[in-house]
């Protein structure tokens, strides 16, 4: 299998375990706000529109149906979708990034 199927599959399987138990979209959300929650390794560093932050917390805001990225900068705390963040971390929470990003559909 080449190299970009098997990234693909790896991500599809991890997409499935996240997701194993969610009976719609809402509740796939949460998989991944959990798995985040459990799997990342906060604080992270990222860049938002060029300018470097660190990455606090991932989780739902309001009636969002997307995930949240609570980053810091100066000292001041920001709301950002995750998908307009460009991380910079460990493999693991890279992994989960892209897992997310495959399933959001970007």
């Amino acid at each position: 299998m080449p190299p970009a199927h098997q990234a693909n599959a790896d991500l599809d399987a991890l997409i499935d375990e996240i997701t194993v138990d969610a009976h719609d979209e809402d509740e796939q959300l949460m998989g991944f706000e959990n798995a985040f929650d459990e799997d990342a390794s906060f604080p992270w560093h990222a860049t938002v529109v060029g300018e470097e932050v660190q990455v606090l917390s991932v989780g739902r805001a309001g009636n969002r149906h997307e995930l949240i990225a609570t980053c810091q900068r100066n000292s001041h705390c920001y709301e950002i979708a995750l998908l307009d963040v460009d991380l910079d971390t460990d493999p693991q929470t890279s992994r989960l990034m892209a897992a997310y990003r495959r399933w959001i559909g970007t």
